[in-house]
């Protein structure tokens, strides 16, 4: 097999890198504001127990209407119609469409806040602290879902015209506005704590409007002006309609895992709720920079390559992102699992995250790490159904799996704790895949899977010598380093074991001949032909 990518998988590499670039610098500042939240309130802390609850369910409806179920039913409607011509059609049904998902995120908004008033109101009076503030806050933090959903529609548009970088990066604005609250509510924290909670979770609406309003501004200099102009019986419109019903259940398997872990952990206490979240945020950092990255590009350029009919072009793309997904995230994944108390220590062991919050972290995230290629892998998997405009699909694979994974969270947390909730979501991540990709096969016949399932193993065995060879690099620093700074020598840990598995990875890489990574240094610059083009 060649190591240089035809011109189609350049191009989404090129497109891919451009946007990992964007997603990865607004993860550095993700995990930023992670630290100074770890510093600001610990693993086991009521308050940090009662946000991370609250703000799961706009961060849920933000997967399910805006990277979820809204991309995957509007960007191949979108990019069909730019492919042929037709701009104004485009910005027409965007328009409509954006209206729609404006009114309905609105009503859902309203009604949130209203019941989980409600229930603050009803709960008895032996209700935990963290249940009853987990009720007070939820008002308040939910009409973010309706801002960073409206965010993700205009960004949605951007990709339509393959503009990927600067929808990257507007995260920063989130974790810029969250690392300025802490520092303005400290002082009141050490007086009063819920006035400070309260303040925070107000800071989320103001990064929230901000998101959506650089983006929204970003669109119109690009052509699209919104405007709010709901039509309910347009047949476009209709159609879309009858896309995105289901594409909110199909785009939904991880989303609808991590919230049933969110419920089910409350009953394990804050400690694990606390473990849960943080080790969640340190398995998204290489799920967006590598996984979404890969699926927003992946869902514009087979959306395009079906409208022009050209399978091949759609089967050679697939099987570039799978075998580059499985190429990064199988050595994250081992070497995670391997350095995982080491990092987490580096990056939240201070103020009150101690040793205990490690333990608990740690504990949760060597569960996660076996479904970091799944979670990935997912982003990919749904493009070729989305890509034909066929939502249904995984909507039975979705069923399936959140159902699995509910039965699972109940057996395994009776004897592995939050731990038990991450194997599951595992677990079931990897089922969803394979189920995707399985289905995927009659209508993408150009696509054979023996060829990525072959790419696979070489990684895979290169991925666990460079764990056996991290393990002892870091077991070797760790015995020489007892006399160091705290900080100073978790780094030192994490730099140097991460260092030989990295390059023992590479290494063997090279050495199997495996075109992976050759295929990705040569995405970096475009051929002689889409040059001139």
């Amino acid at each position: 097999m060649t190591t240089k990518p035809h011109q189609e998988t350049a191009a989404i590499g090129r497109s891919w890198l451009t946007s990992t670039a964007g997603i990865l610098a607004s993860r550095v500042f993700g995990l930023l504001r992670d630290i100074v939240l770890a510093w600001y309130w610990g693993s086991t802390g009521v308050m940090q127990a009662a946000f991370n609850v609250a703000f799961a369910i706009p961060n849920m409806l933000r997967a399910l209407f805006s990277e979820g179920a809204f991309a995957a039913a509007f960007v191949p409607m979108v990019a069909g119609k730019l492919s042929d011509g037709d701009r104004d059609g485009a910005w027409r049904l965007a328009e409509r469409a954006i209206s729609l998902q404006a009114t309905v995120l609105g009503v859902i908004t309203v009604l949130g806040a209203a019941i989980a008033a409600a229930i603050w109101a009803l709960l008895p009076e032996t209700a935990s602290e963290h249940v009853r503030l987990t009720f007070l806050i939820l008002p308040i933090v939910m009409p973010y879902a309706l801002f960073i959903c409206l965010a993700g529609a205009f960004a949605s548009i951007l990709n339509s015209l393959r503009q990927f970088a600067l929808p990257a990066l507007n995260p920063i604005i989130f974790n810029v506005v969250q690392i300025a609250a802490v520092g303005l509510i400290y002082p009141l924290w050490r007086m009063d704590e819920l006035p400070a909670l309260i303040i925070f979770c107000l800071s989320i609406l103001l990064a929230g409007l901000l998101q959506m309003f650089v983006l929204m501004i970003l669109c119109r200099r690009r052509g699209f002006v919104f405007h709010f102009r709901p039509v309910w019986n347009d047949p476009e419109v209709r159609l879309f309609v009858s896309k995105i019903l289901p594409a909110i259940l199909g785009n939904s398997v991880q989303q609808c895992n991590n919230l049933i872990d969110k419920a089910l952990v409350m009953y394990l206490g804050p400690a694990a709720i606390g473990a849960l979240a943080y080790s969640q945020h340190l398995v998204y950092m290489p799920t967006g920079v590598f996984g979404v990255a890969m699926g927003v590009v992946c869902l514009t350029s087979l959306s395009q390559a079906w409208n022009r009919g050209n399978l091949d072009e759609m089967a050679s793309s697939l099987d570039f992102a799978l075998r580059q997904m499985l190429f990064l995230t199988i050595p994250c994944a081992i070497l995670g699992i391997v350095l995982a108390e080491p990092a987490i220590r580096l990056l939240f062991q201070r103020g009150a995250f101690n040793e205990e919050a490690v333990r608990e972290c740690a504990w949760a995230l060597r569960f996660y790490l076996p479904g970091l290629p799944a979670f990935c892998l997912a982003k990919v998997a749904v493009t070729p159904h989305n890509a034909r405009k066929d939502t249904t699909t995984p909507v039975k694979v979705s069923l399936v799996c959140i159902g699995l994974n509910l039965v699972l969270n109940l057996i395994l947390m009776q004897f592995l704790r939050q731990g038990g909730l991450a194997l599951s979501t595992s677990i079931c991540s990897w089922i969803n895949v394979i189920a995707l990709l399985w289905l995927c096969r009659p209508h993408l016949p150009q696509w054979q899977p023996s060829s990525t399932i072959r790419a696979a193993l070489p990684l895979l065995i290169a991925a666990a010598l460079a764990g056996l060879a991290a393990w002892f690099v870091a077991d070797w620093t760790t015995s020489r380093l007892t006399a160091w700074p705290a900080f100073l020598a978790q780094a030192a840990i994490l730099l140097a074991g991460g260092a030989a598995g990295g390059i023992t990875y590479l290494a063997l890489c090279l050495l199997f001949r495996c075109p992976e990574p050759l295929q990705l240094v040569n995405c970096r610059k475009p051929s002689k032909k889409l040059a001139a083009s």
